[in-house]
């Protein structure tokens, strides 16, 4: 019986191609679509999971409200981590990372420049499960002067041989022995690094400083242990060393301090939620995260868990609309068959199994279409995805059992009404036509959620234009970066004096760290040198010449002269900083630094306008800015090429640099390529919400598309009668077509308010937005409507085009 069912089915796939073509082709892309993004879903939730004790491991951080400014800072104070685990008994072990900047690696001829060189504790390897090649973790980074390399960076500098046991010379002074190699870090790390230092070679590690925070902690608990309870047991054996630290840098008690409204705490993070939870559950600052963090965004997953679900919702709906109106056509064939002896079990069997054998056969090319487009789809995503068929115990029985639940769904119509008709009143008269309010709901739905992605795409699109053209309140226009400016060292200024003999280039200014994350934050207080308001500020370090470079307006005051000795002692603040101090005359007034190892004064000279020194995700932060060579990892230089001149410049600099630096190439970047990376996730986004937009929109006109066939065929007769009764091509198109447009219509009035909410909290993400503008939601109507004008336009304009005498023949 089997058999035979199948036989039926293969024939009416033949007889049927056209529709069968439709149905696969639509179900396949849909299932293709999601698998893909499913994947992309699964990779990012599965971070930090290759970790043994994952689960029983914590990040501190630390949450401050002060000054009614409240922050969430990853980097903790030093001493938090051992302290942790000799108070706390519920605490097994802990490990610190931090970093020290860049170095030079010299092995034999071999010399390198590395940035991602970290330091750990001895116990990095007791919390994070990372193999070793050579060397044993337990013991790799115990000593003083001790360093761990991955496999990649052994095979840079030692190609094939095992390295432990030799020495490294760091920066041409301190010589570090090689004691492991590890596998590299796995891709789905929150943190990756090269190279690994032995934390015990810095006795700065141990210094009685709360207030600092340049070290990212990571404690594991015991099994079994309520992780709140912790919590809540650390912050007394915090407090009870922070408080003299507080009274030593404000020359205020702790309970002051507090009482004041302000808050200073620790509090845990669990490693699982690092990567994915870090901005919008724990509200981190990534202003704090290392530079070799991969920090993600649950909004991301949940706009393509919402995609993936809509797009296969849509190639579903197609299938059953598409399955259940073409079924209508072979109610004589149930009448034949129920005549000469076949049950309704037999029957209903018989369109279950055609309905499964064609979801099943969608499937087999949706898998095909996977494998051959994972690859394009992983180079825009930047990943690396592979569909786990056989490595994954789910995956089989995920795909088997959406087979039977969808071609059961879409059998379900044919095998419980078709087979319900008496034989002869079937033969006699047919099945009568009747309006299908399921079938109508199904298009609403399939073009309510496509309008939502066409609306969705378009102010995604708008909001990434408005980024990249808004006024950032400098002249970002002809400037260009080299990164890696503190490889010059002490050469510096000459090799700027050098650059500014070029009349290609008009301004050089050499500074720490911008437009990313990372720029360092401190807090100050204005004309006083204690109290329990301090403002809460980033710095940067800069020369007398970043105004001119990077031509940005004074509001107050001046800025910087190198021929003025007293500005070692004076900082510029933006206006940002002005508000945050409440003050309209802030110059010369005394500006201090807060710091528990003595606080640093300066006098304020003058007020700078406000510009976007970070990503337009947030306002602009009060800044101040320091005379001084860059204190930080990280210096900048940047140049101010004269328009028109560019190849000419880029020629000397790199000629220069190669005159001043033997070692290290110059790595530069023109400044709108560095601003545009700040937005990398959201052009990924735009870039993968496109193409599946596109997609979802397409596999919803194949549907439309089987529909006007479908509608069609059925009044082929009527529409004979109104070309013999004089009706025009005209009118009998708008007939066809008139209840596609109704469809989409109400759909598109769904739709808009649907889209207008999403939308508005996607774009809270930003500080600078666009606003969501009523023509936006015009052109998605427009565009809806001529799309679905367009694919029945074919069939229709064929139908109208019939000579009526075929048509009132055809039967």
């Amino acid at each position: 019986m089997l058999l035979n069912y199948f036989k039926i089915t293969y024939r009416n796939l033949l007889i049927n191609k056209g529709f069968s073509a439709i149905n696969i082709t639509g179900l396949a892309l849909g299932i293709a679509c999601s698998i893909m993004l499913f994947l992309f879903i699964l990779d990012e939730l599965s971070f930090d999971v290759f970790n043994k004790k994952a689960s029983q491991t914590y990040r501190l951080y630390v949450h401050s409200s002060i000054n009614n400014e409240e922050a969430n800072n990853a980097k903790t104070a030093p001493l938090a981590g051992p302290t942790l685990v000799q108070m706390l008994p519920e605490v097994l072990t802990q490990t610190r990372i931090g970093y020290f900047g860049v170095h030079d690696l010299r092995y034999k001829d071999k010399i390198f420049r590395e940035n991602s060189i970290y330091m750990a504790d001895s116990t990095y390897f007791d919390v994070f499960t990372l193999p070793f090649i050579h060397g044993d973790p337990s013991i790799a980074l115990k000593k003083p002067n001790s360093i761990v390399l991955t496999q990649t960076m052994a095979s840079k500098y030692f190609g094939q041989e095992n390295p432990t046991g030799k020495s490294f010379l760091v920066d041409g002074t301190n010589s570090y022995q090689i004691t492991g190699v590890m596998k590299d870090f796995p891709h789905k790390s929150h943190f990756r690094c090269d190279f690994l230092l032995s934390m015990s070679t810095y006795p700065q590690v141990n210094q009685q400083n709360w207030l600092q925070g340049n070290y990212s902690t990571y404690i594991v608990l015991k099994e079994g242990v309520d992780p709140t309870r912790v919590e809540r047991k650390m912050q007394q054996a915090i407090l009870d060393r922070l408080g003299p630290e507080i009274e030593k840098a404000l020359g205020i008690s702790m309970q002051h301090f507090l009482a004041s409204g302000n808050v200073f705490e620790y509090r845990m993070q669990p490693l699982l939620s690092i990567y994915l939870h870090a901005k919008r559950q724990y509200y981190i600052d990534p202003n704090t995260e290392w530079g070799n963090a991969r920090i993600g965004d649950s909004m991301y997953v949940s706009i393509f868990s919402v995609v993936a679900l809509f797009i296969l919702l849509i190639a579903v709906i197609n299938f059953v609309n598409l399955s259940t109106a073409r079924s209508e056509k072979r109610a004589k064939e149930v009448g034949i068959r129920k005549a000469i002896g076949s049950s309704r079990l037999k029957l209903m069997g018989q369109f279950t199994t055609e309905s499964i054998v064609l979801t099943g056969l969608s499937v087999l090319v949706a898998l095909f279409l996977v494998q051959l487009l994972l690859p394009g789809f992983n180079q825009i995503a930047g990943r690396q995805l592979t569909l786990p068929l056989f490595t994954n115990t789910y995956t089989l029985p995920a795909l088997l059992a959406f087979t039977l639940i969808v071609g059961l769904l879409a059998g379900s119509y044919p095998a419980f009404f078709l087979s319900s008709f008496r034989p002869v009143e079937v033969l006699k008269s047919g099945v009568q036509k009747r309006k299908s309010s399921l079938r109508s709901l199904l298009v609403i739905t399939q073009f309510s959620i496509s309008i939502t992605l066409i609306l969705g795409m378009i102010i995604i699109r708008n909001q990434l234009g408005y980024l990249q053209h808004k006024n950032l309140g400098f002249n970002k226009e002809h400037l260009l970066s080299i990164n890696n400016g503190a490889a010059l060292g002490d050469k510096l200024k000459p090799f700027k004096a050098e650059l500014l003999k070029n009349p290609a280039i008009l301004s050089v200014s050499n500074s720490s760290l911008l437009f990313a994350n990372g720029i360092p934050g401190s807090a100050y207080l204005l004309g006083k040198r204690s109290g329990s308001n301090p403002v809460l500020c980033q710095f940067l370090d800069v020369d007398a010449d970043f105004v001119k470079t990077f031509a940005v307006p004074l509001k107050a005051g001046r800025f910087f002269a190198n021929d003025r000795l007293a500005d070692s002692t004076a900082v510029v603040i933006n206006e940002a900083a002005l508000h945050a101090f409440n003050t309209t005359s802030p110059l010369d007034q005394e500006l201090t630094e807060v710091d528990v190892n003595g606080s640093n004064t300066y006098k304020i000279i003058g007020v700078i306008k406000d510009f976007n020194y970070e990503s337009l995700h947030r306002q602009v932060r009060p800044l101040v800015f320091h005379l001084s060579a860059v204190r930080q990892a990280t210096s900048i230089l940047t140049i101010r090429i004269q328009p028109n001149a560019t190849k000419n410049a880029i020629d000397y600099i790199e000629e220069t640099w190669q005159r001043f630096e033997k070692t290290e190439q110059c790595h530069y970047s023109f400044l709108d390529e560095r601003l545009a990376r700040l937005y990398e996730a959201e052009q990924k986004t735009s870039l993968i919400a496109t193409v599946f937009s596109a997609l979802a929109i397409f596999i919803a006109c194949l549907g439309l598309f089987g529909l006007a066939v479908f509608i069609t065929e059925q009044r082929t007769k009527e529409i004979g009668i109104r070309k013999v009764l004089g009706a025009s091509i005209a009118e009998i198109l708008f007939l066809l077509s008139r209840q596609f447009i109704a469809w989409v219509a109400i759909a598109i009035l769904i739709a808009s308010p649907i889209a207008w909410y999403a939308m508005s909290r996607w774009l809270d993400n930003f500080a600078y937005r666009v606003a969501i503008s009523w023509w936006v939601f015009v052109v998605a109507a427009f565009l809806a409507i001529g799309i679905a004008i367009l694919t029945v336009s074919f069939q229709s304009l064929k139908a109208a085009l019939m000579n009526p005498v075929k048509s009132l023949r055809a039967e």
